[in-house]
């Protein structure tokens, strides 16, 4: 006889026995559905309707890493010179900036932003965010740098500092930062133009020469959101090109420059051997300041343009120890020069820190005992025998002890905190799972807490939320259901990043509404074959709704195998998700869902029960609510009577199999044999006796 079934062969059958298969009508009806929706987020500004871009007109001088520049033409204004920015779709994009760009009123001295939208890109065969800016009409200052490499101080001021400082305090009153000020990026006819800074990542287009030394430490795309002063250090940096030119520190190893920069300080870097007037002595003096406190901001700017003398001492070389530390072949004299030498020689460090002593280094040279008790605590979680990840927990911490107003820093990656989010998406996108997991256990080891625990400087609004968002996706990225883990930790990183699932990738979805739509719109040609299981799906929709906790059907709790699948879960974050948009005709995504919850069915033992549900499936879909459909699955009173039904059919399944199985034993079968014969024999005798008795008995009475 065959084994008795176990529960895993019982469900999730996709085909049930023939006398068993009910249609639902769900796949006929998808083949004849017509969406009333095009796929893709709709172009709400209009943007096709206004502008032409043309795709064979490409132009490369505005081109860059993460963006793409074609030639534009505005409908309602023939002259209009414009061009249009292409956005990559694996990166957040700036749509706070972006909008309080499109409400600023034209000024002299700033690129327009003319509109803004998610546009079909035909050569891409994607939607993507379209940026149309005015093209400037003057040639660009790194143009015009190659016959005049040298400016004169009045033209610095009147022609260069004037209209951008005045550029800057319109962009301040919106709370803009631009981060993209560098000669490529200003143009030059009549008025000084400012460039776009909207088509990349904050800081990614800026130049390491033109950040100031905690920025310049961070990789491209971790530099994060930076403030007024990082707009003022680059003007700073520009005069100084302008005046007396960059071209040796440029020709010069970005490393060789930081570590320069660290041991002498950006000012006596810069300035050595220079003879700077009077006039620049303050400008250069306040802005080149590698300390973010004193370092000048726009007003201070402003006002010296506007002839205020602030007499400043120029920034000392960064020399906090008595005597120096050495690592390698060199002596350090300061906290920061070190840290940014641990990082760089990693491996080296984790061998050589037991016998360096930092602890008492930063005691006796440094006078900072505080400072030796954190270090000597962190140094015990790791080790040459401690795991990969303990080192870098115990690097990353040391390293923000010495230089606390750096990056975080790891083995491969430098952060600042808001630029941990942007550097995830990059590493996501490039399906790296190493160097990925190195920036998540960053998160996890919670050391973006850690590092705003220890500098003395008042941390700026963003960087407390930035912190805040971090332990948040401290906890989302430990649950390991549907709608959180590293995807869930994206999208509530970078909240305008489109969902990067492969379904829709393509059609650039930002919203709720818009992902649904397009949902209803594929559900023609997948929903047949496709699951709903999307780990980018189901992040993208979790952070959209803010969701907390983990989704728990209870009504599927007394069958084990619908209770762990990921299947109703998947529908039930749709359902969500449709509930926090409010009616909107989905039917196609409801056939879909209810396509999966017909497959679902077909692992109800009971075929009164199946039946009965399957045939609702359609009925709920044409109302276009995925609650209705979950509402058949879920139903209490199906799942105990298919449940108790089932486990009785096991139990007499098995009382069964035991008596046919002690039937087929032979010496089991004789033991019957011999009962039965003896009782067959005795019942036999009995009946004899009986017989010979009532005769006998007869005879004597004569009967």
């Amino acid at each position: 006889m065959p084994p008795a079934p176990q529960k895993s062969d019982l469900f999730f059958s996709e085909v049930p026995l023939i006398e068993e298969q009910i249609d639902s009508g769900l796949e006929e009806f998808l083949k004849d559905y017509r969406s009333p929706y095009v796929a893709g987020s709709p172009d709400k500004d209009g943007l096709h309707q206004r502008y032409s871009i043309d795709l064979n007109r490409p132009l490369p001088e505005f081109d860059h890493a993460v963006a793409k520049a074609y030639g534009a033409s505005d409908f309602s204004n023939a002259g209009r010179q414009a061009y249009a920015m292409v956005l990559a779709n694996h990166l957040p994009y700036r749509g706070k900036t972006i909008e309080e760009m499109l409400q600023l009123q034209q000024h002299p001295n700033l690129m327009p932003l003319l509109a803004s939208g998610i546009c079909h890109v035909s050569a891409l065969g994607e939607f993507r965010q379209v940026l149309i800016f005015e093209r400037p009409a003057g040639p660009s200052l790194s143009e015009i740098r190659k016959s005049q490499p040298r400016l004169h101080e009045h033209a610095v001021i009147d022609h260069i500092l004037q209209p951008l400082c005045r550029a800057l305090m319109v962009l301040q009153d919106r709370e803009i930062i631009h981060a993209a000020i560098h000669p490529d990026r200003i143009y030059l006819k009549k008025e000084l133009i400012l460039g776009e800074c909207l088509s990349a990542p904050v800081g990614m287009l800026q130049p390491y020469l033109y950040e100031p030394l905690e920025r310049m430490m961070a990789d491209p795309l971790g530099k994060g959101q930076g403030d007024e002063k990082t707009d003022v250090y680059a003007i700073g940096i520009l005069a100084y090109e302008l005046l007396y030119g960059l071209d040796r520190f440029k020709a010069m190893p970005r490393e060789e420059f930081l570590r320069m920069a660290l041991a002498l300080g950006t000012y006596n870097v810069l300035v050595h051997n220079l003879e700077i007037s009077e006039n620049f002595q303050d400008f250069f003096r306040g802005i080149l300041n590698d300390n973010p406190a004193e370092r000048w901001g726009i007003s201070q700017l402003s006002s010296w343009l506007s002839g205020k003398r602030y007499n400043m001492i120029a920034p000392p070389a960064p020399r906090e120890a008595v005597r120096p530390i050495r690592f390698g072949k060199d002596d350090y004299y300061s906290r920061r020069a070190l840290a940014n030498a641990l990082q760089r020689q990693w491996r080296q460090a984790i061998k050589e820190l037991p016998v360096m002593k930092i602890d008492r280094w930063c005691e006796m040279s440094v006078h900072r005992a505080d400072l030796g008790e954190k270090i000597s605590r962190v140094q015990r979680i790791g080790g040459e025998t401690a795991k990969e990840s303990q080192n870098t927990d115990m690097m990353a911490r040391l390293i923000s002890i010495l230089d606390p107003v750096g990056p975080i820093r790891t083995m491969r990656f430098s952060m600042r905190v808001e630029g941990i989010g942007t550097m995830l998406a990059e590493l996501m996108h490039q399906g790296n799972p190493k160097e990925t997991r190195e920036v998540v256990d960053v998160i996890l080891n919670d050391l973006p807490t850690y590092w705003a625990t220890l500098t003395d400087i008042q941390q700026p609004p963003h960087i407390s939320r930035q912190v805040w968002l971090l332990q948040r996706a401290r906890t989302n990225i430990k649950i390991k259901s549907l709608g959180f883990g590293i995807e869930r930790a994206l999208y509530d990183l970078n909240p305008t990043l489109p969902c990067q699932s492969e379904l829709v990738k393509k059609y650039h979805i930002t919203t709720l509404p818009d992902l649904l739509r397009t949902l209803d719109v594929l559900s023609t040609s997948l929903g047949a074959t496709q699951t709903l299981v999307d780990r980018h799906l189901a992040g993208f929709i979790a952070s959209k709704l803010e969701m907390s906790k983990e989704i728990k059907i209870n009504e599927l709790s007394g069958i084990p195998e619908l209770a762990t699948s990921m299947e109703p879960a998947a529908l039930r974050l749709l359902s969500k998700a449709q509930q926090k948009v409010g009616k909107i005709p989905i039917t196609g995504l409801a056939a879909w869902a209810g396509m999966r919850i017909d497959i679902i069915l077909n692992s109800v033992h009971n075929r009164v029960v199946r039946k009965r549900l399957k045939l609702q499936l359609k009925r709920a879909a044409m109302e276009g609510s995925i609650g209705e459909l979950l509402n058949i699955l879920t139903n209490r009173e199906m799942v105990t009577r298919d449940q108790e039904g089932f486990s009785l059919a096991i139990s007499l399944f098995s009382i069964n199999q035991t008596r046919i199985t002690k039937l087929q034993d032979k010496s089991v079968i004789d033991v019957y044999a011999e009962r039965l014969g003896g009782l067959i024999s005795t019942t036999i005798s009995y009946s004899i006796l009986c017989v010979m008795g009532y005769l006998v008995l007869a005879d004597a009475m004569r009967w």
